[in-house]
């Protein structure tokens, strides 16, 4: 699991267009918005879901497709993707491709030990396993700005196991539900909007460009409240908050 730290290390390193080190195994690259329009946002989204699945999404698309119930607790990531390119060609190119867009290296998957070597040097034994996928997967998610999924309590009931996982079940529809209702504004709207704010969209990486579209956008609302107080408006209708903040407490 990483640490605080690490995660903030990932996020310096992602907003400057630096990959960040993956254990002793590889680099992870942040992409660049031009290279993302490059290949296609949808290939670039196809990509990185498929290095994102969770265990619950998983299930719940074996539960569509073959109308029976999971267990989750038989379910790990690496190894359904593994499996699954081990039945298809087209399946095992797409998750190559998946995985070589974001380390840059050579992969080779291997099934049967459900890992995948990096690089061609078999003795140097640089692998990606069930142990450790879900640390690549996070640098991933905050080098995208996806949030980190957070990991069960300790000693946790079997209670508690079940409603939580009854919850992510429900989390995980939702999520699907927005995706397939296409909510949210295009890439090309957001690449009008970074013009509009002259944010240098071709050399930023994902995580940059979404912090900037953010900053500008509350600079903007700012600007327009502290206006508006001039004008007479009352300040706890518009609950003003500084542009300058940190962009994880302006939910707050």
């Amino acid at each position: 699991m990483l640490s605080l730290n690490d995660i903030e290390v990932i996020k310096e390193q992602s907003y400057a267009c630096f990959p960040s080190q993956f254990s002793n195994i590889c680099k992870v690259y942040p992409l660049k918005m031009e290279e993302i329009i490059k290949m296609g946002s949808d290939k670039y989204k196809g990509y990185l879901n498929l290095l994102l699945l969770t265990e619950v999404e998983i299930a719940k698309m074996i539960e569509e497709k073959a109308k029976i119930e999971v267990d989750l607790s038989e379910i790990t990531t690496l190894s359904y993707l593994l499996q699954s390119a081990k039945l298809s060609d087209s399946f095992l190119l797409d998750l190559q491709n998946a995985f070589t867009t974001f380390i840059k290296e050579e992969v080779l998957l291997l099934p049967k030990i459900n890992a995948v070597l990096i690089g061609n040097d078999f003795s140097k034994k640089r692998l990606i396993t069930e142990e450790n996928f879900s640390d690549f997967q996070d640098i991933l998610r905050i080098q995208n700005r996806r949030p980190i999924e957070e990991p069960p309590p300790e000693n946790e009931s079997p209670i508690a196991k079940k409603f939580r996982l009854k919850r992510e079940m429900r989390d995980a529809v939702k999520k699907k539900q927005q995706q397939k209702n296409g909510t949210g504004l295009s890439t090309c709207d957001l690449l009008g909007i970074a013009e509009t704010f002259h944010i240098d969209w071709r050399n930023c990486s994902v995580y940059s460009f979404y912090v900037l579209l953010e900053r500008h956008q509350l600079k903007e609302k700012w600007q327009q409240d502290i206006q508006m107080l001039c004008a007479g408006a009352e300040s706890q209708k518009l609950k003003t908050k500084y542009w300058g903040e940190s962009l994880d407490k302006k939910d707050e």
